[in-house]
């Protein structure tokens, strides 16, 4: 591609921090690299990870249950970037998706709807404080100027919905709150160019746009991460930020976006998606694009449970930012990517996880790699241990019934409680590796919640099994 996207833009790697929060350690050890694969800054949503103080000190990593960082973190994770030629963009969320705060006792009055922490008020009187406060501790921790500042401002839920705001207009709630942050930055910090995702946008008329004046004080950033033949940027869409602003950014995903509860990236989705934007981008001539942040979601959102872990994605992570910064995609590509890796021969990342073929034995080259293992090693085990607690031979001869009313027999058990064992048996050794390599990249509550929510849940299960049926043999031994 001769493309803009190309030549001479941003490639923004997104960090999405929120309750889990990345070794610096880690980070030190993967920002050369991504800047070796293409990226020219990062994205970073630090959401509850960031250390808040004063007023905010509630909503921030000294209050939080996911062991985030404290000032010196943030101050070595920034000077990394600078090390590394990264450009920090920061992102505070300003309209949507701030469970992180409204969760809070002491912000719930600020809710659009009480019952449900997603969304800021923005006829509260205490809300700009609130934002304008968060925007600067986080600048204030920025020891080098910086040129964007991501605001967020996508999937308000609940816009307009409470007893003042109902009141009034949707769209002129929209614009007019956007407008109060906008303003504060080009007051406040005038060389800052604030961004903010589109979605929002995408149903208000183009004349109200211009009339707001956001061409003048806001970039958008267009995000679409479907693959083909699912990639749909409509052009009436298109063609009315090219009216309206001149100039876009957009947005792709490398991970985090295909389901709350996935565990490994399907490598062909997130490639079809850049293939999908280069072409479109390709094809336009009528709207300057600034660059591309590629996204990389950890939870759906505060309160979702983790998806995709970042080295999980990290080949996926490569093969985008490859295709991007170079243009195009084909097999010598995926091949070349592959083998800087550390993946030899014939063993390569599979493009679709599913069915998951056995965890790759070779010596992989970038951080994290064992914890990819682990992982790939728990989509195996999960398939099996739910072939086994479905399996025709548990229901017929060792389930609930039978198990309640001690009516089993030990021939056809005996085998089935053997092989209970050893699955008991494969899930202590996955959690122990999973404990040992997780603590390279992440803190123990991370860790602690992926188990408990991945692995203890089957473990758990399948111990409990093995044990109804030892005594269920005993009993039968002792008659």
């Amino acid at each position: 591609m001769e493309g803009r996207l190309v030549c001479g833009s941003h490639r923004l790697v997104h960090l999405d921090l929120k309750r889990a929060p990345l070794r610096v350690d880690y980070l030190e050890k993967l920002f050369p690299l991504i800047k070796e694969w293409g990226a020219t800054g990062l994205l970073l949503e630090w959401e509850d990870t960031f250390p808040y103080f004063g007023e905010l000190s509630v909503i921030g990593s000294a209050n939080s249950e996911s062991g985030a960082y404290s000032e010196d973190d943030v101050d070595r994770i920034l000077q990394l970037a600078d090390s590394n030629d990264l450009m920090v963009v920061p992102l505070v969320q300003t309209f949507g998706h701030l469970e992180f705060v409204l969760r809070h006792d002491k912000y719930a009055h600020l809710r659009e709807v009480s019952k449900y922490p997603s969304s800021i008020c923005p006829s509260q009187p205490d809300t700009m404080m609130l934002i304008t406060t968060m925007v600067d501790q986080v600048m204030a921790k920025v020891s080098k100027p910086i040129q964007y500042f991501h605001i967020g401002a996508d999937e308000v839920w609940h816009l307009g919905m409470c007893s003042s705001c109902s009141e009034q207009d949707k769209i002129s709630i929209l614009m007019n709150h956007l407008l109060s942050v906008l303003r504060y930055f080009k007051e406040r910090y005038p060389d800052v160019r604030p961004i903010m995702w589109d979605d929002m946008l995408r149903s208000v008329p183009s004349h109200l746009i211009k009339e707001y004046g956001l061409g003048d004080l806001v970039d958008i950033m267009v995000w679409y991460y479907e693959p083909n033949p699912y990639f749909h940027v409509p052009e009436d869409l298109w063609a009315k930020y090219s009216q309206a602003f001149g100039k876009v950014w957009v947005a792709s995903a490398y991970k985090g976006a295909t389901g709350p509860c996935q565990v490994l990236p399907i490598l062909q989705h997130h490639i079809s998606n850049h293939e999908q934007w280069l072409s479109l981008l390709n094809s336009q001539s009528s709207c300057l694009v600034l660059g591309i942040a590629l996204t990389g979601w950890s939870r759906y959102d505060h309160f979702a449970t983790l998806c995709e872990l970042l080295p999980s994605a990290l080949p996926s992570l490569a093969l985008c930012l490859k295709i991007v910064s170079t243009g195009s995609y084909d097999a010598a590509l995926f091949k070349h990517v592959s083998t800087t890796l550390g993946y030899k021969g014939e063993i390569l990342p599979s493009l679709n996880p599913y069915p998951r073929p056995q965890p790759v034995a070779a010596e992989l080259s970038f951080p994290g790699w064992k914890i990819l293992t682990g992982v790939e090693w728990f989509a195996n085990l999960r398939g099996k241990h739910q072939a086994v607690m479905s399996s025709d031979q548990l229901n017929a001869w060792l389930n609930s019934w039978q198990l309640k009313h001690n009516f089993t027999n030990p021939m056809q058990i005996t085998g089935l409680v053997s092989g209970l064992f050893e699955l008991g048996q494969e899930w202590d050794a996955l959690e122990l590796y999973i404990t040992k390599h997780m603590s390279e990249a992440y803190y123990d509550p991370t860790i602690d919640e992926w188990l408990a929510t991945l692995v203890h849940p089957m473990k758990n299960a399948v111990k409990s099994l093995h044990r109804s049926g030892e005594k269920q043999l005993n009993t039968h031994n002792i008659s």
